[in-house]
């Protein structure tokens, strides 16, 4: 279907935050859908009588074959009927990872090498951005993976925060109400829509962020529509100031504002920026760190956490839109996925056997390298030997020593230092496990690539 058409909505002043609140409401229009069946009332104020009566209903103990699975719709981050939320600091690259998210259910690619179980029409509510800036991150994205306007004609539907205010749940005298909540309902019905992004989500609401009992309301509003709907929403917030970095470690309490917001997603991830320790480890050099952001499992309530991070690029794409006062146009970031480069395909086979030569040698008159780095200045670390000869970092060393012990490529032992008159640990090369001919270490296995 032809995208939607948002009717303009009347603002006596546009920066006055508390105008669309009191104005009256503008319905969203879809013009080409056809008419939607009226959808449940969803939007009565909190603590209102129940319209269903509470009953204790007998469990009904169904045979575990006969039970649908779960509606998965990307990966284990996005599931019908349920709500997930994206996490991250400002500036990071979020509203580009979501769009990129949207547009991998709306084509059914895997843009950002997550399985796509269901291709599903999306809806990007994008609360900040106008039109044309929405417009040109889109462009950027598909000329970066060559997706063609029918490939998102009719999938991909956008709303603009700027053209028509989005107010999920609002306090008032009656209590928490819930304005726009029938209206989104009635959207995502008539469209079809699989995929809701709020983007972000605290522009959806008018509800005190640091509470509790109101962030768990807005959170349900959402958690309604996902369930009316039978469409997946995927909430895009900040992270607090001051909040640890990226990882597991960090957790979901890494999010902004009240913690009932993070209780009530069934998934939610970490993005943040590379860190100065992480490009020096993974070899990224100093001026594309900035470009570089991993993905981390902070939450998972249907599904296992994903054991190890996974990372992106910002790629800067050019529209090709110069003008006479702007010759060059506009450039966009676009986010695609990342693999850090292997410390082992970097370097030939005879490179490899050129710095084992020096590990077997020794540091002369008998003695051996050590495996472990000790000390302020690692004197005598084998992975010394490493970073002078193959020019890699010393993270990288220690990953590459490691690798080598397990595979049994260096073999540890103990050797007699005669001038101290005591034994130590070092380190042997069997030659008969050095690597061959092939283009990378033969002996050092896939699941070793992730220590450099």
């Amino acid at each position: 279907r032809p995208p939607p058409v948002v009717a303009p909505y009347a603002i006596a002043r546009p920066d006055d935050f508390w105008a669309p609140y009191s104005a009256p409401r503008v319905p969203l229009v879809w013009p080409h859908a056809p008419p939607p069946a009226p959808p449940a009332p969803l939007g009565a104020p909190l603590g209102a009588p129940p319209s269903v009566p509470l009953n204790a209903q007998p469990a009904a103990l169904p045979d575990p074959a006969s039970i649908p699975p779960r509606g998965w719709l990307l990966g284990t981050r996005l599931v019908r009927r349920h709500v997930s939320m994206l996490a991250a600091p400002g500036g990071v690259g979020k509203s580009a990872f979501a769009l990129a998210t949207a547009c991998s259910l709306a084509t059914g690619r895997d843009l950002l090498d997550e399985r796509v179980h269901h291709a599903v029409p999306a809806w990007v509510m994008n609360l900040e951005d106008p039109a044309d800036e929405m417009d040109r991150r889109l462009a950027g994205l598909m000329r970066c993976h060559g997706i063609s306007r029918d490939a998102l004609h009719g999938r991909l539907f956008l709303h603009h925060g700027r053209n028509r205010r989005l107010v999920m749940a609002a306090a008032g005298s009656a209590g928490v109400t819930f304005p726009d909540q029938d209206a989104v309902l009635a959207a995502v019905q008539a469209s079809g829509i699989g995929l809701v992004v709020v983007d972000p989500f605290i522009k959806s609401h008018a509800l005190d962020e640091n509470s509790n009992a109101h962030m768990d309301a807005a959170a349900t509003a959402w958690a309604a529509i996902a369930d009316a709907g039978a469409c997946a929403v995927l909430l895009v917030h900040h992270t607090r100031k001051g909040a640890p970095g990226a990882g597991q470690e960090a957790g979901i309490e890494a999010a902004r504002g009240a913690k009932s917001l993070s209780d009530a997603a069934r998934s939610a991830t970490l993005l943040a920026p590379m860190t100065e320790q992480e490009a020096e480890a993974l070899g990224v050099p100093v001026a594309e760190r900035a470009r570089h952001i991993r993905l981390d499992d902070a939450k998972a309530n249907l599904a296992p956490r994903a054991a190890a991070a996974r990372w992106f690029r910002l790629d800067p794409w050019p529209l090709g839109n110069g003008n006479a006062d702007y010759p060059d146009g506009d450039t966009v970031a676009v986010c695609v996925p990342w693999s850090p480069k292997s410390v082992w395909a970097a370097h030939t086979p005879e490179a490899l056997n050129l710095a084992l030569d020096r590990i077997a040698a020794g540091p002369g008159r008998g003695t051996l390298y050590a495996p472990a780095r000790r000390g302020r200045t690692g004197a005598g670390w084998v992975g010394w030997v490493l970073t002078g000869a193959l020019g890699i970092t010393p993270d990288q060393a220690a990953g590459m020593v490691h690798a080598w012990i397990d595979t049994g490529l260096l073999v540890p032992t103990m050797w007699r230092d005669r001038d101290k008159g005591r034994d130590r640990h070092g380190v042997t090369v069997d030659d008969s496990r050095r690597p061959n001919g092939t283009s990378r270490n033969a002996h050092a296995s896939d699941e070793k690539d992730h220590c450099i």
